[in-house]
């Protein structure tokens, strides 16, 4: 390991990493550092590497710009001589297991570093995995989606911006004018990350030249599903007591009756799409389909007439 050691350096002598994979850093949230160094001072030197009469930073940018916020003339810092990789391999380490750490930063700098240095001298992926302390699946994604950002943000910047990683992911694979515009309304909040990755899953099952019809069916039956749950929790405060809380619990009648709508519900919920997967004639296989959309409707319709009922009482 090369030499280290600590120092006090002048702020106005150290620079940032070239490779810092933040493109912005919070203010409000370097405020708070700032007054908590001034309250209690630096409690963890930052690391840097000597670099033209001055100074780099490997680790610890968010602390050097919170001292100049509090006014420090001077900081504590390890100095260590490195190169570019590993100045690069510290600067990423360091940001990428925060929370706060956008999306498309972290594929960037994964996707640098690789093919900068790890893939011309024959590391591996697995390689990079290990001293970033990522599993080898998350590495592989994180570069994956830094090409398919790319090729998205030639068309739709503020979507390539908007959508994660996971987003990227659970959509690969599908034609690719569905798969934007599944995008585009993850982005603008149309449909949410959960909703994002049913619609894929239903849609993936399907040819290719069917994905558009079978998309817009889905995204629409979710935002409806979505609007029904809304409504049922935006009328639960006005029941008069809170379900199981009667003083001398259900009677034998209303277990009888609840026992009944939990084993249909139960019945309904085991069917599996690879029940549908498993019949290999496309006509059988609607009839299937229109065989649970009926059921559906049942259910909707029973929902509607209990609704109606104005079982529940303004209190």
């Amino acid at each position: 390991m090369s030499e280290m050691r600590l120092k006090e350096l002048q702020v106005g002598k150290i620079a940032p990493s070239p490779f810092q994979p933040r493109e912005a850093f919070d203010k409000e949230s370097l405020e708070e550092l700032a007054q908590s160094l001034r309250n209690a001072g630096l409690l963890q030197p930052i690391l840097v590497r000597p670099n033209n009469g001055g100074f780099q930073i490997a680790a610890g940018e968010r602390r050097w710009r919170a001292a100049q916020m509090a006014g420090f003339k001077q900081i504590s810092a390890l100095v260590r001589p490195m190169d570019d990789e590993t100045l690069q391999l510290f600067s990423i380490v360091e940001n990428l297991h925060r929370l706060d750490l956008k999306s498309n930063e972290q594929e960037k700098a994964i996707y640098d570093l690789f093919h900068k240095y790890y893939e011309p001298s024959g590391k591996t992926k697995a390689d990079l995995a290990n001293d970033t302390g990522l599993s080898p699946t998350r590495v592989s994604s994180l570069i994956k989606g830094h090409k398919e950002r790319e090729m998205v943000a030639e068309d739709e910047q503020d979507v390539a911006k908007a959508v994660s990683t996971k987003d990227l992911e659970v959509t690969r694979g599908l034609a690719e004018p569905v798969r934007r515009d599944l995008l585009e309304k993850k982005a603008k909040g149309h449909i949410a990350g959960k909703d994002l990755e049913q619609i894929a899953q239903i849609v993936r099952e399907v040819p290719e030249e069917k994905q558009k019809r079978i998309a817009d069916k889905a995204t629409k039956e979710v935002l409806r599903i979505r609007e029904q749950i809304a409504d049922v929790r935006a009328a639960a405060p006005k029941s008069p007591k809170k379900p199981g809380k009667e003083e001398n619990g259900p009677s034998l009648g209303d277990q009888r009756h609840l026992k009944r709508i939990s084993d249909s519900v139960k019945s309904i919920r085991i069917i599996d799409v690879g029940y549908f997967n498993g019949i290999k004639d496309d006509v059988t296989r609607w009839k299937a389909v229109e065989m649970l959309e009926k059921t559906r409707e049942h259910c909707d319709k029973v929902l509607r007439q209990i609704e109606k009922q104005k079982w529940y009482r303004e209190g």
